[in-house]
């Protein structure tokens, strides 16, 4: 019997090592050990690789010949954040030190074998488990103290606060401690979030109520705040329990500060929703009016599998048609995305 199969029996590995004996014998030992790996001996192909289709983890060399492996790090999870374990010939503090600053969930000194690199790859993939499983039914419970979740939310450009079902901050990312530390637009009083201008108040908190499903089903609520200056933020909040109401309602709201870059809203989505990559390429798509059809040609896929993909979008999005997602998602692009004047 086989004592190495590995509790996440399916999981897609990207593995990225230049020495070819190296890659080929984790290649083949993760294979048979139950998971689907997809072998690089590059940085840029393996990144184009993880673009295209995100895998569940993936383990990176440090010393490759066209980047270094923490820059390859850093950038995979600007890309979409997913564990990745570090794999480096010695031990030097300066590159452990330099993996560790990348957000990478594990450093393993060669020579390894497949046996040690299996519970290292389990125990990444457990702790990080589904993004949005665990901010809606873990984040909020006392003692947690998921440090993994919360380096997720410093990785956005926007401000993001999540809220328990009595408008209690359980959690906010450094931008929006920034914001709300201003006291201009936002502040925190007795761990629950107001607009500092009064006449603003009731619709901000009707947003995060309409989120939390206080007078119905929980559904996407969103309000522009501005200050005495002029200076604005726009705000959504979106339900962050698949529909669960009560006591165990969460919500995350999303501070976009008008001054500052643009955000994409892929991450977003893939956050929030749990889309993969393509189905956010999908998403995109129907915001920009092309059919299903159009998008099956351009992407050289059948339709029925663009309907495939549509329906598992419907299901995380809590949708039904295509005009239901399209109003909710354009919402949401709408918000996230500042208008410009250009006079």
């Amino acid at each position: 019997m086989n004592n190495m199969n590995p509790v996440r029996t399916g999981a897609r590995l990207l593995l990225v090592d230049d020495d070819p004996i190296v890659n080929n014998i984790l290649h083949s030992g993760l294979t048979s050990a139950g998971y689907h790996v997809d072998q690089f001996q590059d940085g840029e192909s393996a990144l184009a690789q993880f673009q295209n289709m995100t895998p569940d983890l993936a383990v990176v060399d440090v010393m490759l010949p066209d980047i270094p492996g923490t820059e390859l790090a850093a950038r995979m999870m600007d890309t979409c954040y997913r564990p990745i374990i570090m794999l480096s010939g010695h031990s030097d503090l300066e590159i452990v030190n330099q993996a560790i600053g990348s957000g990478v969930f594990g450093y393993l000194v060669k020579p390894i074998s497949v046996k040690q690199l299996i519970p290292s790859i389990e125990t990444a993939l457990v702790r990080f488990g589904d993004i949005n499983h665990q901010v809606a039914e873990h984040f909020g419970e006392p003692g947690i103290g998921n440090t993994h979740i919360k380096a997720v939310l410093d990785r956005f450009s926007v401000g993001l606060v999540i809220v328990d079902s009595q408008r209690t901050v359980i959690h906010q990312n450094h931008v929006a401690k920034s914001l709300i530390g201003e006291k201009t637009l936002l502040v925190n009083r007795g761990g629950r979030l107001h607009a500092t201008r009064n006449h603003r108040n009731n619709a901000f908190h009707h947003a995060i109520d309409c989120a939390l499903g206080l007078d119905g089903r929980p559904v996407v609520g969103a309000v522009t705040l501005d200050d005495a200056a002029g200076r604005g933020v726009q705000v959504w909040v979106a339900p962050l329990s698949d529909g669960a109401s009560g006591e165990s309602a969460s919500a995350i709201v999303i501070i976009i500060d008008l001054n500052q870059p643009t955000p994409a809203p892929e991450p977003l989505l893939k956050t929030l929703y749990g889309l993969t990559t393509k189905e956010c390429q999908l998403v995109s798509a129907l915001l920009n009016g092309q059919t299903i059809d159009d998008y099956g040609e351009a992407h050289h896929v059948s339709a029925n599998t663009v309907r495939t993909h549509l329906k598992s979008i419907y299901r995380k999005t809590n949708t039904n048609r295509q005009v239901d997602l399209v109003r909710l998602l354009s919402r949401l692009f709408a918000n996230v995305i500042p208008t410009v004047d250009t006079q």
